[in-house]
């Protein structure tokens, strides 16, 4: 199976960016399963920010929303192909 394009969430980043959705910010511990790698790797990839203080909260940003609506593409099957 090829490797998920760069710009598509994986069902992680899915989920974090679907509860971020919902309301203006959650703490990092309300984002599990993502953990802190996943959570940095989506910082990186511009889909949230973190706000300052304490503890660490997080917001989706537009880019995040963006690759949220992203349409994934399904793999054609040969069955799909013979129709």
């Amino acid at each position: 199976m090829p490797a998920r394009a760069p710009h598509l969430p994986h069902y992680i980043e899915r989920t974090a960016l679907q509860k971020l959705c919902a309301v203006a910010e959650l703490p990092a511990t309300h984002l599990l399963p993502a953990g802190q790698k996943t959570l940095a790797n989506m910082v990186q990839k511009g889909w949230i920010e973190s706000s300052p203080g304490s503890m660490a909260r997080y917001r989706i940003t537009a880019q995040g929303e963006t690759a949220l609506k992203a349409e994934i593409p399904m793999p054609r099957t040969t069955q799909a192909r013979a129709r």
